[in-house]
């Protein structure tokens, strides 16, 4: 026999034995698709609002969003475009929170990431803004903590830091890792 056709045959005996054994065919494959199944969403809401509220019927959260997705099966629930507001008891600084993203856990944790703005108003009118990439807020101890980069921002001065922690009940804010504070004149 020629060189030619034993090289074909065993060419041809190779492509046979591939396709018999399918080496890239995953075992689990069907596992995965269960479990791509299993992911979807127990229900969609555009537009949706939860209050979370004390025992004495005071309004303490809310929780808003564009779009919600909850997954029972591992306590989640995906937000788009959440607005997180605190409503503190003796009318004290209001706090909003706003991001393009988060996910909301059944412990009562809410994470929220890119372009996190929290906007805190005293009774008397002073407004601060806090910029930051990611958030996490324990609705449970009434706490905001970030490691991430932030700013501070208010009429008069300008706070750049790293790391944040705020208690919203005793209405407290320390910046963990101080790099540059502005002050802006009166106008």
């Amino acid at each position: 026999m020629n060189k030619r056709v034993i090289a074909l045959l065993i060419i041809l005996f190779a492509i046979g034995a591939l396709l018999f054994w399918r080496p890239f065919s995953s075992p689990d494959a069907p596992t995965k698709q269960k479990n791509l199944a299993a992911m979807r969403p127990d229900f969609t809401a555009h537009g949706m609002k939860s209050r979370i509220y004390e025992p004495n019927g005071r309004l303490a959260h809310q929780l808003q969003a564009k779009l919600m997705k909850h997954y029972s099966q591992i306590g989640l629930t995906e937000l788009r475009s959440p607005r997180y507001t605190a409503y503190p008891e003796d009318e004290a600084i209001r706090w909003t929170v706003t991001a393009e993203q988060g996910s909301f856990y059944d412990d009562k944790t809410l994470v929220l990431e890119h372009n996190v703005n929290i906007t805190s108003v005293s009774p008397d009118g002073v407004k601060q803004v806090i910029n930051t990439d990611y958030l996490i807020i324990d609705l449970l101890s009434e706490t905001m903590n970030t490691e991430y980069p932030l700013t501070v921002e208010s009429a008069r001065y300008t706070i750049r830091g790293e790391g944040m922690r705020a208690d919203l009940a005793a209405q407290t804010m320390e910046i963990k890792r101080h790099v540059e504070t502005v002050f802006l004149p009166r106008r």
